[in-house]
């Protein structure tokens, strides 16, 4: 048996955790690169950096370019090695902090991530989705390393983006059923045992506290009901991963979402919106018609697109959806950690039924 616990070191989260970060963060270092972009650099700057003076660690604010590609990647390892950081300290969503992951790797520094939003568990994880300069998907990369320190601020999250926050709760909600799918063919060993249940955890909670939640942040109020989606999110969602290793990884759902982006009218949608509806095409391909509903009426409740007129695509073509099911089944793609043979023909099936049955679905709750 091969295992592979990918987790941080300390993960913390807190209200105002950010006003005694430096202590924290001193004993892995006195010098840090700060990578954001302009807006989530200014959202921690007074806090942050006072707690980092006040440690006796000196710092640099570097804004990326804002996609996570191996150009800028490298660029940011490049500045990292050449001024003798010590450590990076990634700031923001999941492209900030991914193209931290990458630079503190390329240039092997320590690496801490302070999410200012929930919309992934890029913050946890072990490894960099990478694009090309147009946004079109490119691979995965795991590292060697995760993050030594996570930092999550309850009162940053509380005041960060409606949309981006629902779309990470659509985002770790996906984590049970690809898990599932992905682990079905798989010996059930004591960690993949053990990420099942997570996994199944990270959706039970968002049933439960996700639209509760998701009021709470647009009233900017820090509940408990928070905390525990915020956990879900970015901490339960990495450890099934973390845990279950290659036998619950990514499937369909996570497939469709990069197979979308051949379509520039989705490059604007979150990542958590389109995997959204990438997870509905799954439970299509899977047959499992009573959890579709179950799901459409989440994602319906939280506002997230779940039908391809929802995602900017109302005058697609069978032609375009052709395109999006190959990228979705190029060989290396995660569409094949399913249970069973997949083909082109049953994915444009299987999207254009999702579509047809959320489209109904919608009517007739007008």
């Amino acid at each position: 048996m091969h295992l592979v616990m990918g987790s941080p070191n300390r993960y913390m989260q807190e209200k105002n955790i950010l006003a005694e970060a430096g202590q924290h963060i001193a004993p892995l270092g006195n010098k840090a690169l700060l990578v954001g972009d302009d807006t989530t650099l200014e959202v921690v700057r007074e806090k942050l950096h006072n707690s980092l003076k006040e440690n006796g660690i000196t710092f640099k604010e570097e804004v990326f370019g804002g996609e996570v590609t191996k150009k800028e990647s490298h660029r940011i390892a490049d500045l990292l090695e050449n001024d003798k950081f010590d450590l990076i300290i990634g700031i923001g969503g999941g492209k900030a902090i991914d193209t931290a992951k990458a630079a503190a790797a390329f240039s092997d520094r320590k690496l801490i991530t302070i999410p200012t939003i929930a919309s992934n568990c890029a913050a946890w994880t072990p490894l960099s989705v990478f694009y090309d300069e147009n946004g079109t998907f490119e691979e995965y990369i795991i590292f060697q390393y995760s993050p030594t320190l996570v930092l999550v601020d309850t009162e940053i999250i509380a005041d960060s983006p409606l949309n981006y926050f629902k779309a990470g709760i659509a985002d770790t909600v996906v984590k049970f059923y690809e898990a599932r799918a992905s682990a079905a063919d798989k010996e059930k060993n004591v960690p993949t045992r053990a990420a099942l249940k997570i996994a199944e955890e990270c959706k039970d909670v968002l049933f439960e506290y996700g639209v509760k939640a998701a009021v709470d942040l647009e009233a900017k109020k820090a509940t408990k009901e928070l905390e525990k989606t915020i956990d879900s999110i970015i901490a339960l969602g990495g450890m099934v991963g973390g845990i279950g290793d290659n036998n619950c990884r990514i499937a369909a759902a996570h497939a469709v979402h990069n197979g979308l982006t051949v379509l520039p009218e989705t490059h604007d949608f979150l990542h958590g919106e389109k995997v959204a509806f990438g997870n509905l095409v799954q439970l299509q391909l899977e047959n499992y018609e009573a959890e579709f509903y179950e799901l459409l009426s989440l994602l319906n409740k939280l506002d997230q697109p779940v039908s391809l007129k929802q995602l900017g695509l109302e005058n697609v073509t069978e032609k375009d959806l052709a395109k999006v099911a190959a990228k979705s089944c190029i060989p290396e793609e995660s569409i094949h950690n399913l249970p069973f043979a997949v083909t082109e023909k049953a994915v444009l099936e299987a999207i254009i039924n999702a579509d047809y049955k959320a489209e109904k679905f919608l009517a007739e709750l007008k």
